[in-house]
């Protein structure tokens, strides 16, 4: 479980990443939603199943170090 903090919003939430080894999960990872198959999303934050890597260069510090 990771604090995933998101682009072009004040608010971070919790979020499973998954889809690589947890040792290489780090601070200011860019990752992306996995959701649920069309027809079995509600609406809500639970409709993610978990976030993976998008191999993207990673965010800098001060987008994220004021959320911790």
């Amino acid at each position: 479980v990771a604090n995933i903090a998101l682009d072009g919003a004040d608010v971070s939430i919790y979020g499973l990443v998954q889809e690589c080894p947890a040792a290489d999960v780090r601070m200011g990872m860019r990752v992306e939603a996995v959701w649920k198959p069309d027809g079995e999303r509600q609406g809500d934050h639970e409709d993610i199943q978990y976030f993976r890597p998008t191999d993207e260069p990673d965010a800098p510090e001060a987008a994220y170090i004021n959320r911790l």
